[in-house]
């Protein structure tokens, strides 16, 4: 009965959510394509399988969805950050231009929109939706959630004893294990071991950068965000996360513009 219930309420919020925006986009003229709604929407849809089916899920989001109640460090330092990384960045892609040559390539993984899409649309799909999917995937699952999910689930405080009907090298191999998993559990998520979280901060914004298919020279400009939008969830949760990485996304356009407005002016 459970499970019918979680894939009923699980199709019905898919349905509210296409229909929604297939009613913004032809209400105020989006020009959200079939291909944007393919590629937004579908992580949207996993998401929401995830949240509908998972109680434990919920209850961790719910936890680190706003980790400091302070309307400047949740909402007005990720806007400022945003805007610093994104002159950093752009002062890096335009470098080159400086000695007359082509500034650097943006990864050919990147969304870059369309013609037909309005800043209505952007603001929607590259502001608010696609941000909120990625934060959901690269800083809470795979930055906290599925970590803290494998190694709670093999914290055992009591020692291990071997059984004498379980081949010994099995057995010794699997305590080593469990031991390892305890210590990196202990040190993680009750010591917040800073080395520990920064080096698997540092991989999962690897990732985060690999999936945009950046070339060597390219790899920063998804690297550093990635860095960014991890240490403001870490500090001040999942909302902050969202706009800083929200305002990042819908300010690009405009820092963009205002580079090229200088390089053309020299």
């Amino acid at each position: 009965m459970r499970i019918l219930k979680n894939v009923s309420l699980f199709f019905l919020a898919s349905i509210l959510l296409m229909l929604t925006i297939m009613f913004l986009n032809d209400r105020f003229h989006l020009g959200i394509s079939d291909n944007d709604i393919d590629i937004f929407l579908g992580p949207s849809i996993m998401l929401i399988y995830f949240w509908i089916v998972s109680p434990d899920l919920r209850k961790h989001f719910y936890k680190q969805f706003v980790r400091v109640k302070a309307f400047d460090r949740v909402v007005l330092l990720p806007v400022l950050l945003a805007i610093l990384v994104l002159f950093l960045l752009y002062s890096y892609f335009y470098f080159p231009a400086l000695f007359a040559k082509e500034p650097l390539s943006v990864g050919n993984a990147q969304y870059l929109g369309h013609q037909e899409l309005t800043t209505a649309g952007e603001i929607l799909l590259l502001g608010i939706i696609g941000p909120f999917s990625e934060e959901f995937l690269f800083r809470f699952l795979l930055i906290v959630y599925l970590p803290y999910l494998a190694l709670h689930h093999t914290f055992i405080k009591k020692p291990l004893e071997t059984k004498k009907n379980v081949n010994k090298s099995i057995s010794k191999t699997f305590i080593f294990l469990v031991n390892a998993a305890n210590k990196v559990y202990y040190r993680v998520f009750e010591r917040k071991d800073k080395k520990l979280i920064s080096g698997w901060v540092i991989l999962v914004s690897c990732f985060f950068a690999f999936v945009h298919g950046p070339d060597l020279y390219s790899f920063p400009l998804y690297f550093l965000p990635g860095i960014l939008f991890s240490f403001v969830y870490l500090k001040y949760g999942f909302l902050a996360s969202w706009i800083c990485h929200g305002t990042a996304n819908t300010l690009s356009g405009i820092v963009n513009a205002i580079f090229i407005s200088f390089l053309n002016g020299r």
